[in-house]
């Protein structure tokens, strides 16, 4: 009797972004790219990974100027991107970061030649991810 699982728009990027993760090659398409970017974006507001910057967010913009938070975000570019997982990017898209916030933590963290293509990675995001997330079906046969 085949197995089924309900898979997630949020499971379908956690497995994308360990697949590059996992890759040597330096080479990246521009969606492999787009996505890296979506987890370094994920690994840098999520309460998992980047406590301190999670916490400016949610209680005040005018701390998001911290060495903390410049640090959680070199770490997420480095390291921390790779240990990105579905929860992780359910949370970060489901908290509702205001345009205000994401664009004050852009200003303050990321480097001025990245941050139009990190913005319009943010809102790719943000639009592919909040519009009703239809489960993709996948079946695998049990080999009892």
């Amino acid at each position: 009797m085949p197995l089924k699982h309900n898979v997630t728009k949020y499971d379908v990027l956690a497995t994308k972004i360990h697949h590059l993760s996992q890759k040597q090659n330096s080479d990246l398409t521009k969606d492999e790219k787009r996505a890296e970017i979506m987890a370094v974006l994920v690994a840098s507001l999520t309460s998992s990974q980047s406590w301190k910057t999670h916490q400016h967010l949610m209680d005040g913009l005018a701390n998001l100027n911290s060495d903390d938070v410049k640090e959680e975000y070199r770490q997420a570019l480095t390291t921390r991107w790779k240990n990105v997982t579905a929860a992780d990017i359910n949370e970060v898209l489901s908290k509702g970061i205001s345009a205000q916030a994401f664009s004050t933590w852009l200003f303050f963290t990321v480097e001025p030649q990245n941050q139009s293509l990190y913005k319009s990675v943010w809102d790719e995001m943000c639009k592919e991810f909040t519009q009703a997330c239809d489960d993709i079906e996948v079946t695998a046969s049990s080999k009892r």
